[in-house]
């Protein structure tokens, strides 16, 4: 039982962590891309970076911080290959946003394992019992056996609610990461006409 109280507090912790994570994440992505969106049709860079050093815990953001740091660049290596650079940057923010949860995937397939490894070990201690006092009957080993029964139930348990919440998480993820990809292709979209206009004004 003590390796499920273990798998129980962990997926636990992150569950809780995750729902802070997306739920904060989906109220920030929206606002700060209008602003951004806002600053570009101004062709106001300044804003625009002090905007980034606001929100700088967003996905976008940091993108955008990346991409801005490569656009203003001396190196025009560095200046052309911006898109490719942002694109980079979004995979690997992508990866960052499922953090954590390959621990509920595995608690969710390990933990019926831990209790039926549990329920075995509680039914060989009690057939032990029996051995050594050398009495027999369902009487004498039915408490063992239903004491350990209570791992094999403990660990459904604590494998159902990791599996709900990692599909749930599985679910969020993917819907984040199409908001993320949405956006940044509409902020790039727009920094790279800003550079174009600017470009044919020289």
């Amino acid at each position: 039982m003590y390796p499920l109280l273990l798998c129980s507090l962990a997926s636990w912790a992150v569950i809780i962590e995750r729902i802070l994570v997306y739920r904060s994440l989906g109220r920030s992505l929206h606002s700060f891309h209008l602003e951004a969106l806002n600053a570009l049709l101004r062709s106001d860079r300044q804003a625009l970076r002090a905007l980034c050093q606001r929100s700088a815990a967003l996905p976008t953001s940091r993108i955008l911080s990346e991409t801005l740091d490569r656009l203003e660049s001396k190196d025009h290596r560095l200046r052309q290959g911006w898109g490719e650079a942002l694109e980079r940057r979004r995979q690997f923010i992508n990866h960052e946003l499922r953090r954590n949860l390959w621990i509920l995937g595995t608690i969710g397939s390990a933990s019926p394992f831990i209790g039926l490894f549990g329920t075995v070990i509680g039914i060989l201690r009690s057939f032990h019992e029996m051995a050594r006092t050398g009495s027999g009957g369902f009487n004498v080993v039915a408490a063992g056996i239903s004491e350990s029964l209570i791992a094999t139930a403990a660990g459904i348990v604590v494998a159902v609610i990791a599996v709900m919440a990692f599909n749930a998480f599985q679910t969020r993820w993917s819907s984040l990461v199409l908001t993320i990809k949405l956006q940044m292709e509409e902020l790039s979209e727009m920094i790279a006409t800003i550079g174009n206009d600017q470009n044919h004004g020289a």
